[in-house]
């Protein structure tokens, strides 16, 4: 039997006799990061950009240019070399391209890692590194870049891809999905918020992001198991002025390596700076 099934039967068991256990060892597991072994094309990515470490602990690769400056967070268990072919359309355009390891996950430092500590990297990344005209988070990286924004990351422009509308609806799907019983997901959710020191519900992308309110493009997969696409039309709610790009087949984690995604993502922080151009050049834009 797969083991996560035999887990999921145990828990629907033992959730209802030892609910706080069973809570606390899932907040364990969720919260613990598994770091996977570098594959040969990850190795390659290394060698074409610059390894940087900066406040103690974190570490990054960076592209340099000559142009703006883009930050990009990956996903839960990602890693900035997993951020390769959207940083390497960007520098061809000539941008210059920060992508980040949060704490525990990649050669970043740390003995933890949530949400807010994903946050606290990109806070620490722009006062290394900043200030950006561009920031890309992935998955939960995109939940993070709305955490650092509420609390003063600024960026002209900001994508969210795969990005989850609210932490409190991650746990509960999490919840679900390992059959947590009613009185254990209430554990867990508690666990949870004690280590990321703030209440789920406040966590929601959309509210957070839209009080800085940059430039926003929403990417994201329409056959996203993990984070379902309803998550765009929940963090729009609060950025009307949003694009919404949702390409039908590229699941959860393919879609930060397609090349179309990535061309996309180009034109999204190129626009504005073309139109700038023009304007100073006294060419006539077309709305």
């Amino acid at each position: 039997m797969n083991p996560i099934t035999l887990l999921r039967m145990q828990n629907s068991v033992l959730g209802h006799l030892l609910p706080a256990t069973v809570a606390r060892r899932h907040a364990r597991m969720f919260l613990t990061p598994r770091q996977l072994p570098l594959k040969e094309w990850e190795l390659a990515t290394e060698k074409q950009a610059q390894r940087l470490n900066f406040a103690g602990h974190l570490s990054a690769l960076r592209w340099a240019n000559s142009g703006p400056r883009i930050l990009l967070m990956h996903g839960w268990e990602s890693r900035a070399t997993h951020m390769a072919v959207i940083a390497n359309a960007l520098v061809a355009q000539g941008f210059d391209v920060f992508a980040l390891d949060a704490p525990r996950h990649g050669q970043s430092g740390g003995n933890k890692s949530n949400p807010m500590e994903f946050a606290r990297a990109i806070i620490e990344a722009d006062i290394a590194f900043g200030p950006f005209y561009g920031a890309l988070g992935h998955s939960m990286g995109g939940a993070a870049l709305a955490i650092a924004s509420a609390q003063g990351v600024q960026t002209e422009r900001c994508v969210l891809m795969s990005s989850p509308a609210s932490l409190l609806d991650v746990l509960k799907g999490f919840a679900r999905f390992m059959r947590l019983p009613a009185a254990s997901t209430a554990h867990f959710i508690r666990c949870i918020e004690a280590e990321v020191g703030c209440p789920a519900g406040e966590l929601h992308s959309g509210h957070l992001l839209s009080q800085s309110s940059p430039v926003t493009l929403l990417i994201h997969a329409q056959n996203d198991i993990e984070i379902p696409s309803a998550s765009v039309h929940a963090i729009r709610q609060h950025l009307s002025s949003a694009e919404v790009f949702l390409p039908p087949a590229l699941g959860h984690r393919k879609i930060i390596r397609d090349p179309m995604i990535a061309a996309r993502i180009q034109q999204f922080f190129s626009d504005e700076l073309i139109q700038e151009s023009e304007t100073e050049h006294g060419e006539e834009i077309v709305p």
